[in-house]
């Protein structure tokens, strides 16, 4: 039962199977790492895209919470060949539409032929092509995001060791990943939008 719709940029619309219903747009990109899916999920490189996995399954080892790399999932939309329970309720909770059962290796030949560009998805009982054509002719090129930097900074100066022992170190943010400095001691992660469980 096709309950999802992916519109690419020329005008194709892919029929696809709903995981995590909504409707979304941004630039279709992929990735083709067969490991690190939590990391990529939530990498703040993949904001306003929707991000195309090659490889076949996503989700084959749960979702843990320490392999995030920021507070949130970031790409507006995912697209894979399949996604497991884990992975689709996950998207569910934060929100962003997610569809599976499609050939990802059409997909990601067409980006690679033709680079990456603007696509709509429309997914849930009651989606249709029209939707995501219509999410398609609303979607932006990365070139006309003048806000990204901001969308994915902190809005307020962090200090980290606030007693002034240690280096003292300057670091700007246009979106340090948590993997990139180690845990502090009590420090507690959230998966966004004030998750705290772990599956997996």
């Amino acid at each position: 039962m096709t309950e999802a719709y992916v519109a690419i940029e020329g005008g194709q619309v892919i029929e696809a199977r709903a995981r995590s219903p909504g409707e979304t747009r941004g630039e279709l990109v992929f990735t083709t790492a067969y490991t690190g899916y939590e990391e990529s999920l939530t990498d703040p490189s993949y904001e306003e895209q929707i991000l195309t996995f090659s490889y076949p399954l996503i989700g084959n080892y749960g979702v843990r919470e320490e392999r995030f790399e920021s507070e949130r999932v970031h790409p507006r939309g995912v697209v894979a060949r399949e996604l497991t329970d884990d992975v689709a309720v996950w998207l569910q909770e934060e929100g962003v539409p997610a569809v599976d059962h499609l050939d990802t290796r059409e997909v990601v030949t067409e980006i690679r032929d033709e680079g990456a560009m603007k696509a709509g998805i429309a997914a849930g009982p009651d989606a249709t092509r029209a939707d995501a054509l219509a999410q398609l002719d609303a979607c932006k090129h990365m070139s006309d995001h003048a806000d990204i930097g901001a969308q994915v900074s902190v809005e307020e100066p962090v200090v980290h060791n606030p007693d002034g022992s240690g280096p003292a170190v300057a670091l700007i943010d246009c979106r340090v990943v948590h993997l990139q400095r180690p845990r502090r001691p009590g420090e507690l992660r959230t998966g966004g939008r004030g998750r705290k469980d772990v599956r997996g």
